[in-house]
């Protein structure tokens, strides 16, 4: 088995919320942060491969009208958007690939391997112990 090649990625997922009237104003963007292992490939019942993204987080990006909000304001639009949970999904190989091409360093981040052995920890203990970790420190 390969060694994790553990990616994070940012996707807009705006249109997947709906958003209060009066906070619409504030809000420049929803986003989901997902992490994926780039070694490992799924098939859907499909030809096309799909990275398996584990939902790690969701984060709201203020406007600048959402920016000179102060700290309460600012907060509940926070409590509001950021924690809704979220569903880890599939997403064709190829799509993520042409958003990391793209990427800046706020939307995408190569962790890179986590240098565990397979002998001292299997992938799954390997993987879960890096989602945990980069859900309480967000790379992104």
């Amino acid at each position: 088995m390969k060694p994790i090649d553990a990616h994070v990625i940012a996707l807009d997922e705006t249109n997947h919320y709906f958003i209060d009237p009066k906070d619409k104003p504030f809000i420049k963007q929803i986003r989901g942060v997902y992490l994926y292992d780039a070694n490992q490939h799924t098939y859907c019942c499909e030809f096309t491969p799909s990275y398996w993204l584990m939902h790690l987080y969701d984060q709201v990006i203020l406007s600048k009208e959402g920016e000179a909000l102060d700290e309460f304001a600012k907060d509940e639009i926070y409590q509001k958007y950021e924690f809704n949970g979220g569903e880890d999904i599939y997403v064709h190989c190829h799509t993520i690939d042409a958003l990391v091409e793209k990427a800046g360093r706020w939307e995408h981040h190569h962790y890179g391997s986590t240098g565990a052995k397979y002998k001292d920890s299997n992938y799954d203990e390997q993987i879960d112990g890096l989602r945990e970790h980069l859900c309480c420190d967000c790379v992104i």
